[in-house]
C-alpha cells in the first residue's frame, strides 16, 4: 500500500431549495461510500446552524495517499454529485492528539463544536503540552496547504457548553490555536448512520 497522509476536508453546503436537499436515500448512498474510508478516518461528521436545525456542511478528516485522491474523496462523495456542497477546503492535517473521534471517551452532553482558524498553526512538539481543556478535545491539529510546508492554521473539535464558552476557552488557551486568528465556530456532531 502506498504511503499515506491525513487530509481534512470540509465541504460547506451550498445554497440550495427546500426541496432540492437531501433524502433518506441520498443519506444511504454517502453513508455507504464513507463506509469504504472507515478504516482510514480520523473524524468526520456534519456542522449545523447555530440553533442545530439545520445541516451547513460536511467535515471528514481521512487518510489518503496525495492530495489527488484527496480531490476525488471529495467530488465523489454522493452529497457533491447531488449538488449539496457549495465547494471543498482541503489542507493535509497534522494530528496533534494522534487519536480518532472514536478515542474520545465523551462525558456528559454538552454540545460538539467545530473551530477552523487561519494563522501560524502549531510548532514541532507543541502536542506535547496539551493545553488545560485536554478532555474536551476530540480533534486538534495543525493545517497545511495541499504544496508546501507553512501552516494554514489550526483545527479543533472539542465540547463545550454553548458557543460563547468555545469563544473564551479559545481566547483563554491561546495554545489551542497557536495564536491564529480570524476563528470560524460551527456547531457539530459525530457522523454516521442515525
Amino acid at each position: 500500500m502506498p504511503p499515506v497522509m491525513d487530509f481534512l476536508i470540509y465541504c460547506p453546503a451550498a445554497p440550495i431549495a427546500d426541496d432540492q436537499g437531501d433524502t433518506p436515500q441520498l443519506d444511504e448512498e454517502h453513508w455507504a461510500y464513507m463506509d469504504a474510508f472507515a478504516d482510514r478516518m480520523t473524524a468526520r461528521g456534519p456542522t449545523l446552524s447555530p440553533d442545530r436545525q439545520r445541516w451547513t456542511g460536511s467535515l471528514h478528516v481521512v487518510a489518503l495517499p496525495d492530495a489527488q485522491a484527496a480531490q476525488s474523496f471529495a467530488t465523489n462523495d454522493p452529497y457533491h454529485r447531488a449538488g449539496l456542497f457549495a465547494e471543498h477546503l482541503i489542507w493535509r492535517f497534522d494530528n496533534l492528539l494522534g487519536r480518532t473521534m472514536w478515542d474520545f471517551d465523551r462525558v456528559g452532553d454538552d454540545p460538539l463544536f467545530l473551530v477552523l482558524a487561519e494563522g501560524n498553526g502549531h510548532s514541532p512538539g507543541s502536542e506535547k503540552a496539551l493545553p488545560a481543556p485536554a478532555e474536551r478535545l476530540i480533534v486538534w491539529g495543525t493545517l497545511r496547504p495541499l504544496r508546501g510546508e507553512r501552516p494554514w492554521g489550526s483545527v479543533l473539535a472539542l465540547v463545550a457548553p454553548d458557543q460563547d464558552a468555545v469563544h473564551r476557552l479559545i481566547t483563554e488557551e491561546a495554545a489551542l490555536l497557536g495564536g491564529d486568528t480570524r476563528p470560524q465556530i460551527h456547531a457539530w456532531e459525530f457522523g454516521g448512520r442515525r
